[in-house]
């Protein structure tokens, strides 16, 4: 049920001159599926890139042969992404050795304190015939599951967690073990768990982070889908019809099942859809999908009559080696490539004064100080519609203003 069914575009790309390389973050970790719906691998199988240590064993943990080998030691406390979430589809899985272990995974966790209670923890342990607060798959402390899902040890377990807002969903081999309101665990512990501090009180985002609690057992292929919404983010995009955008050019944009985009049939200038609204300082989120060869990208502090305004174009494109996906277009490369054709990924724009950040996909790809921001302090957003062979549908478009620093 479980199986792998590996993409064939990861690993059989198209043997002509224009073609991207695979990216390095792409092993086979993806199911068709996950990959079309905009998941994507937090581990890459063969090392910790975007991964940060806590603690002073820097061997507690290691990547080898497509696992994540947590070594058991009593100083080995935890690995933490590099980036954070506060909504998403986390699914990872892991496998027990002869003898049982223990360990965790932290979400919206926090690398001050105890991930178990400044953020969550769902519990991984040695399998018990009766639920608890601390058996596998428990919110730690807090939710037992409703039954005892996980399998035998040595054999691979499947888990699925959702955090959307107040919502904790946790599947674990394709059964319901919680769907919990945060909500309703206002009130600290009592009886046996009188330390447990209530969930209303925690972090409410943070980053994913895997326990080293001195045992070994492994995980592997860990992906998450960032959904959207967030604390001081709201949505530039209804997801119903363009209210709030205004088209430049002939481009005709449309709204078909939450997603927004344009048809090219018509187009004979370059084009783009801006917001009405203008921005300074700002955290943009938006996910993208480009069709095969597509060229796009997303301007902001824009200004002017002109719809691809020179000011700041993060570009969409994943065959220009000098301007891949993530790149701010003639002003800084990114880093490496971390995007598909055919398939959603997301993207976050940070720009506070000067200081400019890309993430795709959850890497950093840019981090640049701009020489340009006296010129172009503030201004719309706009997506670029290139020419009538670059088509890229955009969805989960939402914003959360900064103050400056």
């Amino acid at each position: 049920m479980f199986s792998r069914v590996f993409l064939a575009v990861f690993v059989a790309l198209p043997a002509c001159a224009e073609a991207p390389p695979a990216p390095d973050w792409v092993p086979t970790v993806l199911t068709a599926q996950e990959a079309e719906e905009g998941f994507y691998p937090l581990f890459n199988g063969k090392d910790l890139d975007g991964w940060r240590f806590r603690g002073p064993n820097k061997q507690a943990f290691e990547a080898k042969d497509g696992l994540l080998v947590v070594n058991g030691a009593d100083d080995g406390d935890w690995l933490f992404t590099e980036a954070e979430y506060e909504n998403f589809v986390l699914r990872f899985e892991y496998r027990l050795p002869r003898g049982g272990a223990n360990s965790g995974v932290g979400i919206r966790a926090t690398k001050e304190g105890d991930p178990a209670f400044t953020g969550m923890e769902i519990q991984v342990v040695t399998p018990t015939e009766e639920p608890s607060w601390n058996t596998a798959g428990a919110l730690y402390s807090t939710v037992a599951p409703a039954v005892a899902a996980d399998n035998p040890v040595g054999v691979w377990n499947f888990v699925e967690v959702t955090c959307d807002g107040d919502r904790i969903r946790t599947l674990m081999n394709g059964r319901k073990l919680y769907d919990i309101l945060i909500t309703d665990y206002a009130e600290p512990g009592e009886g046996e768990l009188e330390w447990r501090k209530p969930l209303t009180g925690r972090a409410r985002s943070g980053h994913i982070a895997v326990q080293n609690h001195g045992d070994s057992l492994v995980y592997r292929n860990i992906r998450i889908k960032p959904l959207p919404g967030g604390e001081g983010f709201r949505p530039l995009f209804n997801g119903r019809n363009l209210d709030g955008w205004t088209p430049m050019g002939d481009a005709k944009w449309f709204v078909r099942n939450g997603t927004m985009t344009f048809d090219p049939s018509e187009m004979t200038e370059r084009s783009g859809l801006r917001t009405d609204e203008a921005f300074g300082d700002f955290e943009l989120r938006l996910s993208f999908r480009p069709e095969e060869q597509a060229n796009s990208g997303v301007f902001f502090r824009g200004s002017g009559d002109d719809p691809w305004p020179r000011s700041y174009e993060v570009q969409i494109d994943n065959h220009s080696p000098d301007q891949w996906t993530g790149a701010i277009w003639d002003q800084v490369p990114a880093s490496e490539l971390r995007a598909m054709d055919g398939c959603w990924s997301h993207m976050r724009i940070v720009a506070r004064g000067p200081m400019i950040q890309v993430a795709v996909n959850g890497k950093v790809v840019v981090d640049y100080f701009s020489t340009r921001h006296e010129e172009h302090p503030s201004g719309w957003i706009c997506l670029q519609a290139h020419d009538p062979g670059s088509v890229v549908a955009f969805r989960d478009i939402e914003i959360k203003e900064l103050s400056a620093e």
